[in-house]
């Protein structure tokens, strides 16, 4: 019972009562639509009665009346199947549109090891064909399934008044069809989790594809990777068509079953007739109500073997709404300052740790650097201190307030990032900029690029802020996407900011600009900087050395350079490096 609960909390995205209510009304549509088989019987009576008594007329008066109850029921019909289509159509669309923004809501508070480990393709198949195979077949089987119980449970009631016999005969059949449907579902479970394999492959292939087409044309490989996103549609083709062929024959035979039940009944009642114990009015009623029994079974039939499938679907959403989010509290402290500290802070990426056993303090409107070798943890660092994950052990605090303790959106409110990695969306610059200040004026926005020396660029494009920059920035140069990035931070104007390699992707003609544009936007706050130019940070406040996940050294530039430790000789390497050359000599 639990188990069904479940299920039909995820079928109907949590809106239960809805349904409910939907169901009741195809309840009432349901017998509106069994109106006119009972004034048909009514109808075929009455014309017998001529023919049983040769001189009685036609009951005109009757059949007038039957006329007219058909007529209001048309109207009647009318409104209510009105109301049922409105119901299906805009109900079962908007509850699906809340149940999707209700899971990126839930995306959004996860923490960002649950996208490291989940693939791309995989969460698209949920939130796209998932979502809609749920809705699809829910919106069609609440409203066959209540057409369905009313027939049967009308039919067989009025069946059984008129005779048992015949009513035996014509239910005879039915669980001996129902083997059947139950195989059918069976095949359709096991084919359908292949093609959610198959079609999430396909998925997660195409963004790969796309995503990495100039790598793939850079080493002439891109119909090599083409030839392995064919076998991934290959395979959804196979599997798709696997689906349709795989119940076929089982439900084939189940009709065929159903059909052969229409035989039993003209058997059994032409035997009961031939014997005096069943009148031909009767014969004529059962014959007639057995096709409208059968029907809707047969389709019943057809829905069970799709329960497979939607069961899969609805499991996935389900998976997926169960994954723990990052604990949120429910009323947010409020930070007295905007020191950043990290107390024994220890972290895992799965089984490995990469942060072990930390402690450090970003001060309020000071600079501090992290350095050190790759992979030493120096973002991990950055990334916890906006919550991106929670720590395994130790605490974070924000002006002497557990960042636990802080809802996510209060958090991030305090915080403005520039990463090396930009990401912008397939939108117009200006709504990528406003971004950080959605509330926020052009005249504001412009006066932010122009800080970040982007508003030339912007302006030399052919439609200015409102040009369309493509997914990930994909029409834009790196160090354009930079800055507009910072432009974006810059309009945010949070206390504390987070850099990481904010000028790696910048060509030295707009280095100094965007050196300039950075100062701007430090200026007055706390600063967390990563770079591996250490020219760049050499006159930082602090600077934190870090190697495999432990702070090795503190202390400013001319500190670290005394203590000829791991930053001197990172200082020395660097230098060494500033003089290489493709070939040993440059010429004029």
């Amino acid at each position: 019972m639990n188990r069904f609960k479940t299920w039909f909390q995820t079928v109907t995205f949590g809106e239960t009562k809805k349904y409910i209510w939907l169901t009741l009304w195809n309840f009432l549509d349901s017998f509106v639509v069994t109106i006119p088989y009972a004034v048909m019987l009514i109808a075929i009576y009455l014309l017998l009665i001529p023919l049983a008594e040769f001189n009685k007329p036609l009951p005109m008066n009757r059949l007038w009346i039957l006329c007219g109850i058909l007529f209001v029921q048309l109207i009647v019909y009318f409104f209510i199947r009105k109301k049922t289509y409105i119901s299906i159509c805009v109900g079962f669309a908007e509850t699906t549109k809340r149940a999707r923004i209700s899971m990126g809501e839930h995306l959004r508070r996860l923490s960002m090891g649950f996208f490291g480990r989940r693939d791309a393709g995989d969460l698209s198949t949920v939130l796209l064909r998932d979502y809609t195979e749920v809705e699809n077949l829910t919106s069609g089987l609440i409203p066959q399934v209540s057409v369905i119980l009313v027939r049967l449970t009308l039919a067989l009631i009025f069946l059984s008044a008129l005779d048992w016999r015949m009513m035996l005969a014509i239910i005879l059949v039915i669980p001996l069809a129902l083997p059947f449907a139950l195989i059918s579902y069976q095949k359709m479970g096991q084919i359908s989790h292949e093609l959610l394999t198959a079609q999430q492959a396909a998925a997660s292939g195409i963004l790969e594809y796309v995503g990495g087409i100039q790598t793939l044309k850079a080493f002439n490989m891109a119909g090599e990777q083409f030839i392995t996103l064919k076998n991934s549609f290959t395979s959804q083709h196979k599997h798709s068509v696997g689906l349709e062929l795989a119940a076929a024959p089982v439900g084939m035979i189940g009709r065929f079953v159903l059909n052969c039940g229409i035989g039993v009944v003209m058997l059994v009642g032409a035997w009961l007739l031939t014997k005096g114990e069943l009148s031909p009015f009767y014969y004529i009623a059962f014959l007639l109500l057995s096709l409208n029994i059968y029907e809707p079974v047969m389709i019943f039939f057809g829905f069970i073997a799709n329960f497979a499938r939607t069961n899969r679907s609805a499991t996935r959403i389900n998976e997926l709404k169960n994954e723990q989010s990052l604990p949120e509290p429910l009323q947010s402290s409020t930070p007295k300052s905007m020191d950043l500290v990290f107390n024994n802070v220890s972290f895992s990426y799965g089984n490995q740790e990469v942060l072990h056993n930390i402690s450090l303090r970003f001060p309020e409107n000071r600079v501090t650097a992290l350095v050190g070798p790759s992979g030493s943890g120096k973002s991990t660092i950055t990334r916890l201190a906006a919550r991106f994950w929670d720590t395994n052990n130790g605490e974070i605090t924000l002006g002497g307030v557990s960042i636990k303790k802080m809802t996510s959106d209060e958090l991030l409110t305090h915080i403005s990032m520039v990463f090396q990695d930009v990401y912008l969306f397939h939108d117009t610059i200006e709504s990528n900029i406003r971004m950080g200040k959605p509330e926020t004026t052009m005249d504001e926005i412009i006066a932010a690029a122009k800080t970040a020396a982007c508003h030339n660029f912007i302006s030399g494009l052919p439609n200015g802020y409102q040009t369309i920059v493509g997914e990930g920035g994909s029409t834009l140069s790196g160090g354009e996407k930079q800055r507009i990035s910072i432009a974006r931070a810059l309009l945010k104007n949070a206390p504390i900011v987070l850099l990481d390699e904010a000028t790696a992707s910048l060509d030295p003609q707009n280095e100094v600009l965007i050196q300039q544009a950075i100062s701007a936007l430090v200026a007055e706050k706390t600063v967390i900087v990563i770079a591996h130019r250490l020219q760049s940070i050499c006159n930082a406040d602090q600077i934190i050395v870090l190697d495999d996940g432990m702070v090795k050294e503190t202390g400013n530039h001319e500190e670290l350079l005394k203590k000829n430790g791991l930053y001197a000789w990172l200082w020395r390497e660097q230098n060494k490096a500033g003089n290489w050359r493709i070939t040993s000599t440059c010429k004029n």
